[in-house]
């Protein structure tokens, strides 16, 4: 008998009072809902996700700051309990009554607060690895355990960051070095480091702040106060194991303990027997919400669509009578780099921006040619009930918009291009072979460095791997280290992927095709940029066009547009 392909993991947001909460989904059936070890998000979870989505409808949150998910407001040192609060506002957000809780490690804690404060949400709490220290972290302890997370101008931040969770998984404290700090674990592969620091970088400066609350968390004093049924457990290899010695006394009835062996399918099978004892009879049902279906406010929001191929990640802002507009942003890259522009234009109608396929939140396409985006593109559209929106494009998604506005042009109204290229046959050549090469993670996290670099010089030169006098880019350049993170993260979650759309757009012949655009175009250029060398050529070329300096300022831009699109 052939086995069961894995349950298909979907991704999706729910919004609390505290802002969006991310989550993974995955399964069908009873619920049961887990809950991240800091600073790691539902990412984490992929394989548990598969394993218990056989029988369950399986949730994995990020929590608040973490992975997607927005940050506590209004507490400059939040606590457990103030976590422990947004997970159960999660839940009632989603119409959870009554759930299993899992928490891994420092999740546990959370997990814990969460059943003792809200008994009837869990049908039973499964806390692994949940550590009882006999006291608080003094407060020299944890500034050097939760080291600042801040970015470097030069890169170094990378190999500091890289080193810290590859030392991380070898001693406690990580910090110490020792052998006597030496943990007795199977060090993660280079793809388990990359997740690892996928969710660190994706934290930022907001990754400390559950990792210091779950560390001053006293479970010992909490624990015997739980209603609700509850199991405290841990596998013999895991470096807590020796906390199970140190529970509380007397505990309720209703808390057990569990020693597990370190072998990782009579785990994973006794969770799911727990869960499925728990869960025995349960009618609980419960409706996905999807934030893009209400009414378009003036907040961003973020949703995704499910489409044939996958999930698309799309963020809409604003909302007024004015025609709706869609962003595309520059490959590589996201969505995210769009913020400020949206934020600009939003303010009298509703503006649309997606991640491209294979960046950033957006499942890649299968055949990641031009013609499969335009055909997504179409889809989007139809998925959100846009029948005509005017459309921005940068740099190497401008071929994408082309081709949309001339093969739909009853979907596009006017169509604005920051930095539209042609390219000659010699150049396609060029440009395939370089500008977007292969990128696996290393154990030494050299990958890291190699795409800070590459990202940093696409600032300074056209193409970035040119080193030539005629490939300096005139300009201010933008090297703020904050910008470069969120472009290189947006990168890093697909690098199987990251250059597929970039080089579908590179493959496609925009000289041959301008003069079928019949909608008004705007060209912005910036006459000094060798990226903007082919706009006064393309301008010819365009039935109805008009042609204006780029503003560096984004409000000036966002002008700029919004005074062509009004016309």
């Amino acid at each position: 008998m052939s086995a069961r392909p894995a349950p298909r993991v979907r991704r999706g947001f729910v919004n609390t009072p505290q802002g969006q909460v991310h989550y993974r989904v995955a399964g069908h059936g009873p619920p049961a809902v887990l809950v991240p070890d800091p600073p790691r998000s539902s990412r984490a979870f992929g394989e548990l996700l598969a394993a218990l989505g056989e029988d369950f409808t399986v949730l994995a949150f990020d929590l608040p700051g973490y992975g997607n998910s927005t940050p506590l407001q209004g507490s400059a040192q939040p606590e457990v309990a103030d976590f422990a609060k947004a997970l159960g506002d999660a839940l009632a957000a989603l119409g959870l009554e009554r759930t299993a809780l899992y928490g891994f490690h420092g999740g546990s804690r959370i997990a814990l607060e969460l059943a003792v404060r809200q008994p009837a949400r869990a049908s039973i709490t499964l806390l692994e690895g949940l550590a009882m220290p006999l006291g608080p972290p003094d407060k020299e302890f944890l500034q050097r355990f939760l080291w600042p997370f801040e970015l470097s101008d030069d890169g170094s931040h990378l190999a500091r960051e890289w080193t810290r969770v590859r030392d991380l998984h070898r001693f406690f404290p990580w910090f110490a070095r020792s052998e006597r700090a030496r943990l007795p674990e199977e060090l993660p592969d280079e793809k388990q480091l990359h997740s690892y620091v996928l969710d660190l970088f994706s934290a930022g400066p907001h990754y400390a702040s559950a990792y210091a609350a779950v560390m001053r968390y006293q479970a010992q004093q909490v624990l015997p106060r739980a209603s609700s049924p509850l199991v405290v457990m841990c596998r013999e290899d895991d470096f807590l194991y020796r906390y199970l010695d140190a529970l509380p006394e007397n505990l309720p009835a209703q808390v057990r303990v569990e020693r597990l062996t370190a072998d990782r399918e009579a785990w994973r099978h006794r969770l799911r027997d727990l869960i499925r004892d728990a869960s025995e009879g349960s009618t609980a049902t419960f409706t996905l919400p999807d934030p893009l279906s209400g009414a378009a406010s003036k907040q961003e929001v973020r949703g995704y669509l499910n489409l044939a191929h996958g999930q698309v990640h799309v963020r809409r802002s604003g909302a007024g009578n004015k025609r709706p507009v869609m962003l595309l942003h520059e490959t590589p890259g996201s969505s995210a780099s769009l913020r400020p522009l949206a934020q600009e234009l939003s303010r009298d109608r509703q503006v649309i921006a997606i991640d491209l396929p294979g960046l950033g939140e957006s499942d890649p396409l299968p055949n990641p040619d031009a013609d499969s985006h335009r055909e997504l593109l179409i889809a989007i559209l139809d998925a959100l009930g846009l029948i005509s929106v005017d459309l921005i494009a940068e740099f190497t998604a401008t071929p994408f918009a082309v081709d949309l506005a001339r093969k739909a042009s009853n979907r596009v109204h006017r169509l604005a291009l920051d930095g539209v290229f042609q390219l000659t046959a010699s150049e396609r050549r060029s440009l395939w072979k370089s500008y977007c090469p292969g990128l696996r993670p290393s154990w030494d996290g050299g990958h890291l460095h190699s795409m800070w670099h590459r990202l940093r010089d696409q600032e300074l030169s056209w193409p970035w791997y040119d080193r030539s006098k005629s490939a300096v880019r005139r300009r201010e350049p933008d090297l703020a280290p904050e910008r470069l993170h969120a472009l290189m993260l947006d990168v890093l979650k697909q690098l199987d992927h990251y250059g597929e759309a970039c080089l579908a757009a590179v493959d496609y012949p925009v000289k041959d095709v301008l003069e079928e655009v019949r909608q008004p175009v705007l060209l912005l250029n910036a006459p000094e940029d060798v990226r903007y060398q082919w706009t006064r050529k393309i301008a010819r070329r365009l039935a109805d066009t008009e042609t204006v300096v780029r503003a560096n300022a984004v409000a000036d831009r966002a002008r700029q547009y919004a005074a062509f699109f009004d016309r």
